[in-house]
């Protein structure tokens, strides 16, 4: 096949968390319902004079979450041929079902790790992708329960300050929540914030900030307004300030260790879920079972890790081409020759293995959205992108416009591919 192409990516995608924790991201509102998915965005700090220059400086945004004596530092992905610095991440986007499809086959859903590359020569982007698809003998994936829990607190939060009431449903281990309780983190959040015009948090727009552009919600965004005020003469590029510790070599790391303790907790999970379910529920998965099963795995003191999806997928194979963003402006450009504001794509070909109840909530979240009190359009009002059938089935997948060999590049790369140093590096599923 002519338009097939072969991989020349040098070894695996090495990746390395960020030093944002769970309740930064938690206390940053980095947790949100989108119009068209669920996100988890790194948490953006606007400083200087972003509304309103009267300075000189150029305005610019900074990652909001500090390891004490180490600065900050963004979760980085390391890709290969062509690339010698890091990709950042900028945040993640679930979208139910995926968006991508593999030898025609479209999955349960799609996780979509969006960064921006740590040297701006043509503001480029990239996104790493991970299927998944539900199986009634997968045990619930114990990350993906994990923000979901995330994802339900804001929903709630969000129903408490339009003045809804909580929703009816309720979901395994996600614990009931105290309106006083949530009342008060909603009060303390919104009074750390700076109403001065120079320093804005992501989340909370307040005061007057609210209704004045730029707008950014994500480090994608300040990409997405530079690219496209490019050849505007008045406009003054965003900058991304990024700390010298995003610049180190690699950590030094034990992977073929650290991968195989993951392979073997997770199929010591696989195996206590079917005892389980067989044993004390006669093979039916229940939510009192799923709780349970979140007890007995201490799913809720899990070590929070940002390249969560990148545990559950079990594999290195991927596919690789250079195209656009899928959410608008469908950031990105396709024309052969050039990298200026291209989305690289990296579509990791096994998909995360998780159960039905964890899909169906992904769609119940995303079905029942209520959009937040500051939005610009349907404050406190049912608000979806999502296309709904009469089963309650969402569809927030944006349909291929069109495909052009050349200029999108598509690749696929696997053990075979994969050389370093001359010697061939098996990279291959985890078992």
């Amino acid at each position: 096949n002519p338009n097939v192409m072969d991989c020349i990516d040098l070894h695996w995608m090495k990746y390395e968390d960020s030093f944002c924790t769970l309740d930064q991201l938690v206390d940053a509102d980095a947790f949100t319902i989108e119009r068209h998915g669920l996100r988890i965005a790194q948490p953006i700090t606007v400083y200087d004079d972003i509304t309103e220059d009267v300075d000189g400086v150029v305005d610019g945004v900074r990652l909001n979450c500090r390891l004490p004596g180490n600065g900050t530092r963004f979760g980085r992905i390391d890709f290969s041929k062509g690339f010698s610095d890091w990709w950042l991440l900028s945040h993640i986007d679930i979208h139910v079902p995926s968006e991508h499809t593999q030898e025609g086959k479209r999955y349960s859903a799609e996780i979509e790790m969006y960064h921006f590359y740590s040297i701006d020569y043509d503001n480029e982007m990239a996104t790493v992708s991970v299927f998944m698809e539900a199986y009634d003998d997968a045990p619930p994936y114990r990350f993906l329960d994990k923000v979901i829990c995330q994802w339900r607190r804001k929903e709630y939060e969000t129903r408490l300050q339009c003045g809804l009431d909580p929703i009816d449903s309720t979901y395994p281990g996600c614990f009931p929540l105290k309106r006083q309780r949530d009342r008060r983190r909603h009060l303390k959040r919104k009074t750390n914030v700076d109403d001065s015009p120079t320093s804005q948090e992501s989340g909370a727009f307040e005061g007057t900030f609210a209704n004045k552009k730029p707008k950014f919600r994500t480090f994608a965004d300040v990409i997405y307004h530079n690219e496209m005020n490019r050849d505007n003469p008045h406009h003054r590029p965003v900058e991304i300030e990024i700390d010298d510790e995003n610049f180190d070599e690699a950590d030094e790391k034990d992977w073929d260790a650290w991968i195989a303790q993951q392979s073997q907790r997770m199929k010591q999970e696989d195996e206590l879920y079917h005892k389980l379910k067989n044993n004390d529920y006669g093979g039916k998965h229940t939510d009192d079972m799923h709780e349970k099963y979140r007890n007995l795995i201490m799913g809720d003191e899990n070590e929070w890790f940002n390249y969560w999806p990148m545990i559950g997928v079990r594999t290195e194979y991927y596919y690789r081409y250079q195209g656009t963003s899928t959410t608008p402006p469908c950031y990105g450009a396709d024309q052969f020759g050039t990298r200026r504001g291209v989305n690289h794509w990296r579509v990791l070909k096994d998909p995360i293995r998780i159960h039905p109840r964890q899909l169906f909530e992904l769609e119940r979240l995303i079905r029942e959205r209520i959009a937040p009190p500051d939005d610009n359009v349907n404050p406190c009002q049912p608000d979806t992108a999502a296309d709904v059938d009469s089963n309650g089935k969402v569809n927030t997948a944006r349909p291929l416009m069109y495909h052009s060999p050349r200029a999108h590049a598509k690749t696929f790369c696997e053990c075979k591919g994969m050389f370093l140093q001359n010697v061939l590096q098996l990279f291959c599923p985890l078992s």
